[in-house]
């Protein structure tokens, strides 16, 4: 495990939150220089702290929907195991591949429909098909591998500000929300800004322009309007978090009183370690809380809490860590 001290802290805490924003003006934030932020940063790199930026993006503008799967299995050697989670990585629909520890093994986000748009490149109007074809040749291949597979759909997704970072108990986390209610033109020249961005977020402005062939100002004009409008969630990134004591935990609820499930949202968005909140639908999984907590003891605490604070409304809990994020992608599209 590696220590960080309170000023890396703050720099994950940051880059978390905006990637693509100037060093000089992380530096202000966390009260040091740009070069001794660039060599902090440049050091959490090299020790495979920070392991990528990736752009979160709201793909419910684009008509696409994201099913996550989860995987048990049997009868597999680490090898094999390791083999699966390649075929899954190398998927163009799979967004995000983890390696689980609880009540599950692997945990895929799927892209699995899209609506055809003429403004569409064609490799991005096949979704569903390439759904269909993705979970026909899965079985083909390890269906005798696999346990169980069960899935759920996400609904809506609250995205909030890691504030343990910062040191400060008394800090609220800030959430983003994003409900994609309303019909938004995306082109082609916006998809493949978004398909560089959401493998480096910080890739520079000239870089994208260079890459696509476009001035600087039309990819900074593209990139503020897809921001304006909530497209892009946020220029983030990703953290190996057992590599400074942190574990990645989700925990599902199933409720017995739905009515209360907004109460449930609001009570636990006060808590620090909160990462992000899904309202869910499938198999009985009515939310989804993800956590960045230091143990399972802190988990257990969240459980607790909220069996004495909703003793009728939740009628059973599932949870489980992340031991190791293996894919990243929201545009994962080849």
């Amino acid at each position: 495990m590696y220590k960080i001290d309170k000023k890396d802290s703050k720099i994950i805490y940051h880059l978390l939150n905006n990637s693509r924003q100037p060093l000089s003006i992380l530096g202000k934030k966390v009260g040091l220089s740009r070069e001794v932020v660039n060599y902090r940063i440049t050091r959490l790199e090299k020790e495979g702290i920070i392991v990528e930026y990736p752009t979160i993006i709201d793909c419910g503008f684009l008509d696409w929907t994201i099913i996550r799967y989860y995987y048990t299995l049997q009868f597999v050697s680490p090898k094999k195991k390791q083999e699966i989670i390649e075929y899954f990585t190398n998927s163009d629909i799979v967004s995000w591949v983890s390696e689980l520890e609880g009540s599950y093994d692997l945990q895929l986000n799927i892209y699995a429909e899209a609506v055809k748009k003429s403004i569409y490149p064609l490799k991005y109007q096949s979704i569903a098909l390439k759904f269909l074809n993705f979970y026909d040749q899965t079985q083909k291949k390890y269906r005798k591998y696999i346990d169980e597979q069960i899935l759920t759909v996400y609904n809506k997704s609250y995205f909030f500000d890691l504030v343990f970072l910062l040191g400060d108990k008394n800090i609220i986390p800030l959430c983003s929300s994003h409900f994609p209610y309303k019909e938004l033109y995306i082109d082609k020249l916006d998809l493949e800004i978004l398909h560089k961005l959401a493998l480096n977020s910080r890739i520079p402005t000239v870089n994208l322009a260079h890459d696509l062939n476009i001035t600087t100002a039309t990819v900074t004009t593209r990139i503020k309007r897809l921001i304006d409008e909530n497209v892009v969630w946020k220029f983030s990134a990703h953290i190996d978090w057992p590599k400074i004591g942190y574990r990645l935990y989700t925990v599902e609820i199933n409720l017995k009183d739905y009515d209360k499930k907004y109460e449930i949202i609001e009570y636990i968005r006060k808590n620090q370690n909160i990462f992000w909140i899904y309202e869910t639908f499938g198999r009985g999984v009515d939310l989804d809380f993800e956590f960045v907590f230091k143990d399972i003891t802190q988990l257990h605490d969240i459980i607790n809490d909220l069996s004495l604070k909703f003793p009728e409304t939740i009628k059973n809990f599932r949870y489980y860590s992340h031991s190791k994020v293996h894919k990243q992608n929201h545009m994962p599209f080849k």
